[in-house]
């Protein structure tokens, strides 16, 4: 009996994601809803991602830039890059313990299938990235480094980092449900991460201390890597990378999967 109650609730699962790809119209417009009230009165809208990440990149890249040796002209793209992914990234793990929360009271009214909010989630998170990925292309060309190859050959890189998107909010987008302290405790851990993985520093300061099993081993590295490698360089990223990503995408979709096959149907009476 078990077998066979197992297997109907993924049926069942399996039914809920492909009518969830099919409502594309539906978590699209309430993810770029999600946009707009973000910044709902405000002056510049969503114009505050741009100044922010000016801001930031302008002063840690100064500080960073001079205090490792590094040619600013390379190494701002380089750290614009590894932010804008890395808060894609850290937004599918730790905004992603409330997407069945927020969605409270669509889930508890409406008969949709719960894996709309997860997409309208990624919708959501989405809007930084595109706009941050503008901002490094426009910096690019008052630098004079822009390469349009480098951003087609960006695209693979592009589209396994979102596969991977996918999986990680849908796994902590049910984790979160159950349990609610995990956003607050990933945020502390991901603080931690942040600092090990080369964002705000070049990889060749770890190799020069011999630590390159801290990024070599590090799945968000790859993943940003795989993005931002080709936009640099003009070049495909180290086939290294992109096997590890693909290796890491299945893990993350098997334990999607039985994450989301055992606590589906509970997440109604969880909230």
């Amino acid at each position: 009996m078990k077998h066979s109650y197992s297997s109907a609730d993924e049926s069942r699962l399996l039914r809920d994601v492909i009518r969830s790809l099919l409502l594309h119209r539906v978590w699209f417009f309430i993810g770029m809803q999600d946009v707009k009230r973000r910044y709902r009165r405000s002056f510049i809208g969503p114009l505050w991602i741009l100044l922010n990440l000016g801001v930031y990149v302008g002063a840690i890249g100064f500080v960073y830039g001079v205090m490792f040796g590094q040619d600013l002209k390379a190494f701002l793209p380089y750290l614009m890059l590894g932010f804008v992914t890395w808060g894609l990234i850290s937004a599918s793990m730790v905004d992603a313990g409330t997407v069945f929360i927020s969605a409270e009271g669509y889930i508890k009214q409406f008969s949709y299938p719960k894996q709309i909010y997860i997409l309208r989630a990624i919708v959501s998170s989405s809007m930084n990235f595109a706009m941050g990925l503008a901002a490094v292309a426009v910096l690019q060309i008052v630098l004079g480094t822009f390469e349009f190859t480098g951003w087609l050959l960006a695209i693979p890189g592009i589209v396994l980092l979102y596969m991977a998107l996918l999986g990680q909010t849908t796994i902590f987008s049910y984790l979160g449900v159950a349990f609610r302290d995990l956003p607050h405790a990933l945020a502390g851990v991901l603080q931690v991460v942040f600092y090990l993985t080369p964002i705000v520093f070049p990889i060749s300061v770890l190799k020069s201390h011999n630590l390159e099993f801290v990024y070599l081993i590090n799945p968000i590295y790859h993943l940003i890597d795989v993005v931002r490698h080709p936009i640099l360089t003009a070049s495909l990223a180290p086939l290294s990378s992109y096997g590890f990503v693909f290796g890491y995408v299945l893990i993350v979709y098997c334990i999607a999967w039985y994450v989301a096959s055992r606590l589906d149907k509970k997440v109604v009476f969880l909230l």
